[in-house]
């Protein structure tokens, strides 16, 4: 899979001031292919990995979490403008949770939104990775 890096100067403005969140960058703002948002209590991650062919991919969002109480949650990512949501877990402090969807189908360079819900909370996004 071969990914390519996309930037712009008034996005860059934007990030700096905490307005947006930053652009996928060679598929991500974290690593290769891997987005991460701080949270007040931990890291969200959202990873996109080869599936069994080029067009299909798996989609892995996780939650590091390192402070405050239990929470009740569900993974999530959107692409597509279709949402796909994972099972409700419970999480403590010092924990990480995780939700893989496999060989999910996506054979265009459309953004990949991973998330978490918490209930009480709402619903808490990742910055956008994406295939290409």
């Amino acid at each position: 899979m071969k990914l390519r890096r996309v930037a712009t100067a008034t996005a860059a403005t934007l990030i700096g001031l905490g307005v947006i969140a930053p652009a996928a960058a060679a598929g991500g703002n974290y690593d290769y292919a891997t987005s991460r948002t701080s949270l007040s209590n931990g890291y969200l991650y959202t990873q996109l990995s080869t599936g069994s062919d080029f067009s299909h991919l798996n989609v892995r969002d996780w939650y590091d979490k390192d402070g405050g109480g239990t929470i009740s949650a569900r993974f999530g990512y959107s692409y597509h403008n279709s949402t796909h949501y994972g099972s409700w877990f419970s999480q403590s402090s010092g924990s990480s949770k995780a939700a893989q969807w496999s060989n999910v189908y996506i054979n265009d360079c459309q953004n990949v939104v991973g998330f978490l819900d918490v209930s009480g909370q709402g619903t808490f996004y990742n910055a956008p990775v994406t295939g290409c």
